[in-house]
């Protein structure tokens, strides 16, 4: 049986890549779009900090066109 530690670890990483992909999702898809390179780490570094926020946020702009 696996102990409860176990899927701790477990969780704790797959939320860590959550928002590791996200952050490099984010960067590359501001580059794309022509974005300069100090705005594309700061959406990066949001998004890697704040997932729930950011991504609802970024979607916003994005759709908005205002990104």
């Amino acid at each position: 049986m696996s102990s409860p530690i176990t899927f701790a670890v477990i969780a704790n990483y797959a939320l860590l890549a959550l928002f590791g992909g996200s952050a490099v999702w984010v960067f590359l898809d501001t580059r794309k779009r022509g974005r300069p390179l100090s705005e594309s780490i700061a959406w990066a570094l949001f998004m890697g900090m704040m997932f729930p926020l950011a991504i609802v946020t970024y979607v916003y702009f994005r759709r908005k066109k205002l990104l």
